[in-house]
């Protein structure tokens, strides 16, 4: 189940990664900024793949890697896949998202009092995807008709001069905030007893390295690390989400009281309450 999970979300990125290509083969004669997997917060979380932005406009990229016959239906908003062996599955509908991140962009922009229109388009990261379409205003592409496409565009007198634009550009870069996912284990609750704690070696992925007091030794490769326990926290909270506490390290990790109290203490992490009440946070 995590696999196809894990699957279903490297196919994505790797579409992407067709249109990141697209823009770095090709120049435009305005000025112009390109920004991927911008994490950005209005009313609500947002996640764009891709925001092409000019002086004069912006243009959200929705970019989609499903394997299948594709058909998008109007009522209700639906992505329909079906594979060759036949399974049939329902999807989120593609303009929905779009028009949705339209609109969250265009009140992040308010917020910051900028006036830009804002346009939209979804891009189908291969041209062997197939799909039906009902008769809609909402461009679908393949990557390299994008250039194309923004070149279409209507060419009118900048709204930005060069340093709001710039300032524009430099603020959608600061607000990004990395996108955590929910816990696995609130996820899929039926995987949290499956899981096999420890320190994972950063070698050769051996998981149950042994502390000593400069750092871990792993049992398989013979290899040390200093601080492979960092990526073991990080995974804890990705697992289990909440709030950490020692007792909770000290089981994850397999060490004393004391060996927790010190990494615990050593890394970025917000505290709460004191002494045996104290939890930790992953992010401040």
């Amino acid at each position: 189940m995590l696999e196809a999970k894990y699957a279903a979300l490297k196919a994505g990125f790797g579409g992407e990664q067709q249109l990141d290509k697209v823009f770095e083969n090709y120049t435009f004669s305005m000025k112009y900024r390109v920004l991927h997997d911008l994490s950005l917060r209005s009313s609500t979380h947002f996640q764009i793949d891709t925001l092409f932005i000019t002086p004069s406009y912006a243009v959200i990229f929705e970019v989609k890697n499903i394997a299948g016959e594709l058909k998008v239906v109007k009522n209700p908003p639906q992505l329909i896949r079906k594979l060759d062996n036949g399974e049939v599955k329902g999807f989120n509908s593609p303009i929905t998202q779009l028009q949705s991140n339209c609109e969250l962009l265009q009140d992040w922009f308010h917020s910051k009092n900028v006036s830009l229109p804002i346009y939209g388009a979804i891009v189908l990261a291969y041209s062997k995807q197939r799909i039906e379409l009902f008769d809609t205003k909402t461009p679908f592409l393949f990557p390299n008709a994008v250039p194309t496409y923004i070149r279409s565009l209507p060419i009118e007198t900048p709204l930005l001069d060069d340093v709001a634009f710039t300032g524009v550009a430099h603020e959608l870069v600061a607000s990004h905030r990395e996108f955590i996912p929910n816990p696995i284990c609130l996820t899929y609750p039926e995987i949290k007893n499956k899981i096999i704690t420890g320190v994972a070696c950063p070698s050769c992925g051996f998981l149950g390295m042994q502390k000593y007091m400069k750092g871990w030794r792993c049992a398989a490769c013979d290899r040390t690390s200093i601080d492979a326990h960092k990526q073991a926290i990080r995974d804890w909270f990705l697992l289990y989400g909440g709030k950490m506490m020692n007792k909770d390290c000290r089981e994850f990790l397999h060490i004393e009281r004391q060996s927790a109290t010190r990494i615990l203490q050593s890394m970025n992490l917000r505290t709460e309450g004191a002494n045996r009440n104290r939890t930790y946070s992953l992010f401040k």
